[in-house]
């Protein structure tokens, strides 16, 4: 049975190194861009397929000596990748300890929730070089947007997920249709890590119904 999910992962599914094909001439264009693409990008944490929750965020971000520790180890790559493809639970083996140290981590593992990121390229912050203009002219980040309206607003609308709008410049004028819709919460605090408690509380009793 098709899932909602499934276009974004096809679409990931096509990654081989670190950038994804569409992107490539848009990088080519941007010479002095923020983004650090030395790793696969996180364009997503956790099972997609399962995830009743969808956790909205910005960017893969990136810190020097940290991210790179991450991927020291002989095929280290090759697992995020395949985690990537596959839409898995977030898991040590291949998930940033990041993600793995939140208050909402435990969803990320069952496969209760996944995050997504509005642009899927690690950048030190969001002021760094281009990282606004490439918002806008990233085809995989066009692809992200159309994803969300296209495939996961009729399952707000039918109450089959929820959404997480917890960071939400990296995703344009989509917030404010969001805003607007059933099963969404918006955070009152969106430079914290962690969810906040009206966040939290608000995913948790749509888990929970």
């Amino acid at each position: 049975m098709p899932n909602a999910a499934d276009p974004l992962i096809e679409f990931w599914s096509h990654l081989e190194g670190t950038i994804h094909p569409t992107d490539v001439e848009t990088f080519e264009r941007f010479p002095n861009h923020g983004f650090n693409l030395d790793y696969p990008p996180p364009a997503y944490v956790g099972d997609l397929r399962t995830a009743r929750i969808i956790i909205l965020q910005n960017n893969g971000g990136y810190r020097q000596g940290v991210t790179d520790r991450e991927f020291e180890d002989t095929g280290s790559e090759d697992r995020f990748r395949l985690a990537l493809h596959k839409s898995e639970p977030a898991n040590p083996e291949y998930t940033a300890p990041y993600y793995l140290n939140r208050n909402y981590s435990a969803w990320l593992k069952s496969g209760a929730a996944a995050l997504v990121n509005g642009v899927a390229y690690r950048s030190i912050d969001g002021k760094a070089a281009d990282v606004k203009a490439l918002t806008e002219e990233l085809p995989s980040a066009r692809f992200h947007r159309n994803w969300l309206i296209e495939k996961m607003v009729p399952e707000l609308i039918a109450n089959e997920r929820f959404v997480v709008l917890h960071r939400w410049s990296r995703w344009g004028d989509l917030a404010k249709i969001l805003r607007g819709l059933p099963n969404v919460v918006q955070s009152p605090a969106p430079v914290s890590e962690n969810l906040t408690r009206v966040e939290y509380e608000a995913a948790d009793a749509f888990l929970n119904r």
